[in-house]
């Protein structure tokens, strides 16, 4: 009896990993994630490409997966040893094709490695990690688990500060939430006696679009401010401020390398319609928009699908928002993008141009 068990024991030990059972995929959440990407990302995917960087991702399960995007096909291998060859669909745009390569190629990777076959029910969350992971930075994937709404807690606390400088009211403006475009009134409304304003937006990364918007609305009087386009320039929106001015006075915006999202669609948006000249450095660069998708599987993309424009049609991604008076150059004697927070010569910069004691005039 003890023999037999034994052989038993042994044969169960020695039989080799391929024979176990398939990993089961959902191939439905893998079909509507790579639909969503291929129909919603700005940019034009290709989908060889996002299949080699998601099999990639099984590197983190097992270090021996390497997966490589030939001309036509996309290999993925083992220890140095092919385990499976997806070739490319005669249409790339073909989603079932490419998910139906995909499987198989999972399935191959769950005979030969145990560490894929256990994690199995992981493995659209990982493929899909490793898709966006070859987007822009803006791009991800969360799966149930890791995902947490945005902590609004942030719109209840004060980031605004306001005082006259001589006779100019100068707002600092550290993040868009929803009190920003109040408090802007209630500080206009405070010191009506002010000959200019001066808004400093330097440090700001952005936050709330529409605070960002209602705050141009009290400068400006039923224009474009900026425009947003998805994929070859269709589905274009626009924001225009609301009529009803609360203050044509002269105006200058401080702006740094740390000014980004919502601050520089402000800024840009504002100096591209004559309405307001830049002080400081050039700004972030950050002028795209993220949607969020709900996968059935619990999980959610965060996908860039927008990008901003400032309303003359310059593109703010990357290039950034440009000061009229750069205050720092950088070492190729170009406005370089340095944070300047809490210099006060941009202040007093500010403040001489708009009391026309610079060249630059408003």
């Amino acid at each position: 009896m003890k023999k037999i068990l034994f052989l038993a024991v042994f044969l169960l030990l020695s039989t080799p990993f391929s024979n176990v059972e398939a990993a089961k995929i959902d191939q439905k959440v893998l079909n509507e994630m790579l639909t969503t990407v291929n129909e919603d990302y700005l940019y034009p995917v290709n989908n060889a490409e996002l299949v080699a960087n998601g099999l990639n991702a099984l590197h983190n399960l097992d270090k021996k997966f390497v997966a490589y995007k030939g001309s036509d096909r996309v290999y993925m291998y083992y220890d140095q040893t092919i385990t499976a060859i997806i070739p490319f669909p005669a249409d790339d745009k073909d989603i079932g094709a490419w998910v139906k390569g995909l499987n198989s190629a999972l399935q191959a990777a769950s005979k030969v490695s145990e560490d894929v076959a256990l994690h199995d029910f992981e493995l659209p969350d990982l493929i899909m990690k490793g898709m966006l992971s070859g987007l822009d930075k803006y791009s991800h994937y969360y799966s149930q688990y890791e995902y947490k709404e945005e902590d609004y807690r942030h719109n209840f606390r004060i980031f605004f500060a306001s005082r006259m400088i001589e006779d100019i009211l100068y707002l600092n403006i550290r993040l868009f939430n929803k009190q920003t475009s109040a408090k802007v009134r209630e500080a206009l409304g405070k010191n009506p006696q002010a000959t200019g304003v001066i808004i400093d937006l330097r440090g700001n990364a952005g936050g709330m679009l529409n605070e960002a918007i209602k705050t141009a609305d009290l400068f400006t009087d039923d224009e474009i401010i900026t425009y947003t386009t998805a994929r070859d320039n269709s589905n274009v929106h626009y924001y225009i401020s609301k009529k009803g001015v609360l203050c044509d006075k002269p105006m200058v915006i401080l702006i740094d390398g740390e000014t980004a999202s919502a601050a520089e669609v402000l800024a840009a948006g504002l100096q591209d319609q004559s309405r307001a000249k830049l002080v400081g450095t050039k700004s972030f660069g950050k002028g795209t928009v993220q949607n969020i998708t709900e996968i059935s599987n619990g999980g959610k993309l965060v996908l860039t699908t927008e990008q901003f424009f400032t309303p003359s049609g310059k593109v703010i991604h990357e290039n950034g928002a440009e000061p009229d008076i750069c205050t720092e150059l950088g070492r190729d004697d170009k406005c370089s993008r340095e944070p300047r927070s809490g210099k006060e010569e941009d202040i007093e910069t500010a403040v001489k141009l708009l009391h026309g004691e610079l060249d630059d005039e408003l």
